[in-house]
């Protein structure tokens, strides 16, 4: 099944399913996240270097997946419609663009201090993208189920 969702041949959906395609890789990456976001929260490390992948390429990447993936592979999720904000190109990509804005944003005034307190570093480096990845696995099994519905249809 998961051939073909990959025969797509979207750069989003290779990436989609090397994050989320199957339980072990989205355990392994919802681990990996949630470690490296806990060390930086609680400021076991202090680098930039933790905060620029962690609180800003990743959700980051995981946001361009997320908005790609809804464009690309969705009309309806689980049974609900998408909204057409989501399914057009131009607002798609204007949301998304909005939402890695203010990622950025965010990073930026965690790094300069005007933000750096637990709860922004909490939310910059752990929620959000341990709730991104989630949100894709969602997403991935709700298109696989509907994949599978057809198929035994």
């Amino acid at each position: 099944m998961l051939k073909d969702l990959s025969s797509n041949n979207s750069l989003i959906t290779h990436w989609t399913i090397n994050l989320v395609g199957t339980s072990a890789i989205f355990s392994i990456n919802l681990i990996i996240s949630l470690i490296g976001g806990l060390l930086y929260t609680f400021k076991i490390t202090q680098s930039i270097y933790i905060l620029a992948f962690f609180g800003v390429v990743l959700p980051a990447l995981f946001t361009f997946c997320l908005y790609g993936f809804i464009k690309d592979n969705s009309e309806s999720i689980l049974g609900n419609v998408v909204p057409k904000v989501f399914i057009s190109r131009a607002s798609n990509r204007l949301l998304m663009l909005f939402d890695v804005c203010l990622i950025i944003a965010f990073a930026v005034l965690i790094y300069f201090g005007t933000l750096n307190y637990f709860l922004f570093r909490f939310l910059q480096t752990v929620l959000f993208p341990c709730l991104l990845l989630i949100f894709l696995r969602t997403l991935f099994l709700s298109k696989m189920f509907d994949k599978f519905l057809d198929e035994n249809n």
